[in-house]
């Protein structure tokens, strides 16, 4: 399970990561112009304990030039690219229809410390917000909805649920590792991107959803 702590010089507020094995697959084929066994759980992690992380670097990096032709650089300022999932119920649900409202997009997973951790913060803030106009959509990057079900009946999580079972929108938005948040405005911008764990519920993150809910 690719836990990667990173220290970066822009932000302070990363305190955990994790990498994907889409990333290290696709990168490692490119940089090493052939292919290799395929990266899984179980491998990135004995090659996180073996204190690899200069690898794992460069891969990252050479990940940033090697997306998909239909992978967008999702950044502030710029429109949130729409898709379609599924919820846990099976039910469509496009980013698009909530045009009009505040949108928080969470990319997460159940095997995903930092993204487990954050989640009954989110849940108290859309509580909070959830009849002023917040909506929050968190993108399951899980193969299954058994476990992830199993997961929001014993937190009691109250927002829609997604499935990205084949992290094909996980992809689309060019994410190497989660947990990765996008704030969308009303007109369906993208107001500022969050990498890593966050306190949702911390007075800061409730000033930003007031703001945009004000305008």
């Amino acid at each position: 399970m690719m836990k990667l702590l990173m220290r970066p010089s822009v932000t302070s507020h990363i305190t955990s990561f994790y990498v994907m094995p889409e990333v290290l697959n696709r990168a490692s084929s490119v940089f090493l112009d052939s292919p290799v066994k395929p990266w899984n759980d179980k491998n990135v992690t004995l090659l996180m304990n073996s204190l690899a992380a200069p690898f794992i670097t460069i891969l990252l990096l050479l990940s940033l030039t090697f997306f998909q032709a239909d992978s967008v650089f999702a950044k502030t300022s710029s429109s949130a690219p729409d898709f379609t999932l599924n919820d846990i119920s099976g039910k469509p649900v496009k980013l698009s229809q909530f045009r009009g409202k505040v949108v928080i997009l969470n990319f997460w997973s159940i095997w995903c410390g930092p993204c487990l951790a954050e989640m009954p913060s989110l849940n108290k803030l859309y509580l909070e917000f959830k009849d002023k106009g917040l909506i929050v959509l968190a993108i399951a990057e899980d193969p299954a909805e058994k476990p992830v079900k199993s997961y929001i009946q014993e937190k009691g999580l109250a927002f829609p649920i997604l499935m990205d079972k084949d992290r094909k929108v996980y992809l689309k938005y060019s994410l190497f590792g989660i947990p990765v948040t996008f704030l969308i405005d009303k007109k369906g911008i993208i107001a500022e991107k969050f990498i890593g764990e966050r306190d949702w519920s911390s007075s800061e993150m409730r000033g930003k959803i007031s703001d945009l809910l004000k305008k």
